[in-house]
């Protein structure tokens, strides 16, 4: 017998998508979320990274169209930005400008406040889903503590259900929780990057982008922790950023962010931001680093029980991979219901089956934020030379050759590790090994045009 109701602990994305992903399959979701949601766009105090630049990647915007149909025209209408990300956001790596070449995708740029408004006014509007403002406390359980019912709120009530879904992100007690019933806590990886971030409104005047290009990232690397970006939001407005890593947080004083912008791997946002019109503050936002929580791997664990989102891992932002993530492990979560909805062990096989995209994720980040010197690593092995070498490579290749461009762009933005594993890119990457080749296109003041 499958569930009958759900509850979902967190009204954010992952807690929206999740409640989105159960609805066909219940008769009942509640959203149980700690904030009032606001009636238009706007920041919520239980989105502290709300300000920041967000990314929907190709991965995450194909989850949500699978559980929302409609929702990218839904997106536009509500003034998004419609990019080719591959050809339209010039970016500027370690090995020198990523090639820029038409995918002919369509990529949704947009404030996080005016994305997740769109996205929750659709889960709202779902005839099984309903929502309150309330906290949760902790857990109910059958005696013996094998099956969860429900979920104590903070006035002392009672709220039931066949299953509850943590979604309440970095700040989940769901250890603390079940380890009062008496299950031992999930295994936790951690990489402590340190990461600072500052982000402000801006509106550009007409000209200040070379016409083909919509957007600039120079991210940090482990030569330069500190890094920039100018990328297009909704409504005609853009986001300046500041990017830090090892703790070189971007200050939020006009000066010191600019000053921070300049210091960037390409100075071409600096200059950009001079020319900008600041339509607010520099908001400042910081946390540790990635941390992974292996609840996949659990031998015991209660029936009826659920984590998702940031809750399981929670990402470095510099990658805009969290709402991605979260859309497709709501998809893991509907497709479980189809296959199987069987309440009993319903939990561990929606967890399992989001194991895979956390896991190809998981290693992007290692891969990366593991490299930086003095990065702390618990419980995670670092990347090893061959693989950084070999990264290197493939990211020199993709500077000039489009096959290897797009592919790169594949496993970043649609988590396809296949992209990659081609023989044609396999033997192009040799190629360039093999004749010693080097970058060309590696000056930060100069955007190369597209490629073919």
């Amino acid at each position: 017998m499958g569930p009958s109701s759900v509850i979902v602990v967190g009204g954010g994305m992952s807690g929206l998508l999740a409640a989105a992903a159960a609805s066909p399959y219940v008769q009942r979701v509640v959203i149980v979320e700690k904030d009032e949601f606001p009636a238009q766009p706007g920041p919520r105090r239980g989105v502290p990274q709300g300000r920041q630049v967000h990314a929907l990647l190709g991965a995450g915007q194909d989850a949500m169209a699978k559980l929302l149909p409609g929702i990218v025209d839904d997106f536009e209408a509500a003034g998004a930005r419609m990019v080719d990300s591959p050809a339209d956001l010039a970016v500027f790596g370690r090995q020198g400008w990523a090639g820029r070449v038409r995918s002919g995708t369509r990529t949704v740029m947009m404030r996080r406040p005016q994305l997740e408004h769109v996205v929750r006014s659709r889960v709202l509007a779902l005839s099984t889903v309903e929502s309150m403002t309330s906290s949760v406390s902790g857990l109910t359980a059958t005696t013996d503590g094998s099956r969860i019912t429900g979920v104590r709120l903070v006035d002392g009530s009672v709220l039931e259900a066949d299953l509850v879904i943590d979604a309440t992100g970095r700040v989940s007690r769901s250890p603390e929780w079940l380890r009062l019933l008496g299950y031992a806590e999930p295994e936790e990886k951690e990489m402590r990057s340190h990461i600072g971030y500052a982000t402000v409104e801006v509106r550009l005047p007409n000209g200040v982008l070379d016409g083909d290009v919509a957007g600039v990232l120079a991210h940090p690397n482990p030569d330069n922790c500190r890094g920039a970006a100018v990328v297009p939001a909704d409504n005609g407005m853009y986001l300046i950023a500041g990017l830090g890593m090892m703790n070189q947080d971007p200050p939020k004083d006009l000066d010191g962010f600019l000053a921070h912008l300049d210091s960037a791997p390409s100075p071409i946002i600096g200059e950009i931001a001079r020319k900008a019109e600041f339509l607010g503050p520099v908001v400042p936002y910081r946390i540790r680093g990635s941390r992974r929580r292996m609840w996949e791997e659990l031998d015991s664990r209660p029936e009826g029980y659920l984590v998702v989102g940031d809750a399981v891992m929670a990402f470095n932002p510099l990658y805009g991979q969290g709402m991605s993530v979260a859309a497709c492990e709501a998809v893991c979560l509907a497709e479980t219901l189809a296959e199987d909805p069987d309440r009993d062990g319903l939990g561990r096989r929606a967890q399992s089956a989001m194991k895979e995209v956390i896991d190809t994720v998981f290693a992007m980040a290692v891969s990366t934020d593991g490299a930086y010197p003095g990065a702390e690593l618990i419980g995670v092995e670092p990347p090893a030379a061959a693989d950084i070498a070999a990264g290197a490579v493939l990211s020199q290749v993709a500077t000039e050759d489009a096959e290897v461009a797009l592919a790169a762009k594949r496993y970043a933005h649609n988590f396809d590790r296949d992209a990659l594993r081609t023989p044609g890119i396999a033997a192009k990457i040799a190629a360039w090994r093999e004749q010693g080749r080097t970058v060309l296109n590696n000056d930060p003041t100069v955007i190369p045009g597209l490629i073919d």
